[in-house]
């Protein structure tokens, strides 16, 4: 574990449920997680449509009490993240699978998270939080 990494992007993570409508989204617990957060859109074009895609990987801080809580179980999560520092320019990521890397060879230690997610429409909350 390198103890002086410094994560210098601060994400909103959203531990949501169903409200049981379509969409809908009751929020479970939240907290803001230092990580380093990468992102890649690209244009696509297939059977006459033309698409954005946004895909995007974050590597939360594991120190972090929110990730210790929940015990590294991030899938299912949400993401919100503001990249050009702009109020207006919220961006959703799910969370969709997750990999705990390890240090086997000498202290067992988590060296890091990676998240894999995809970007999605914010999603409606409902509900009280």
């Amino acid at each position: 574990m390198i103890d002086s990494l410094t994560y210098p992007d601060l994400v909103s993570f959203y531990k949501v449920t169903t409200t049981g409508y379509r969409g809908s989204k009751v929020i479970l617990a939240e907290a803001g997680v230092n990580c380093f957060f990468l992102q890649n859109t690209g244009f696509s074009e297939g059977n006459f449509q033309e698409q954005t895609d946004s895909d995007a990987v974050c590597y939360p801080d594991p120190e972090n009490s929110f990730i210790k809580e929940y015990k590294n179980r991030l899938e299912g999560m949400y993401i919100v993240t503001n990249i050009t520092d702009e109020d207006q320019s919220q961006n959703w990521y799910k969370i969709i699978s997750v990999s705990v890397n390890r240090d086997h060879l000498l202290e067992n230690e988590i060296d890091n998270i990676e998240c894999t997610l995809k970007k999605v429409s914010e999603i409606e909350i409902g509900g009280e939080s």
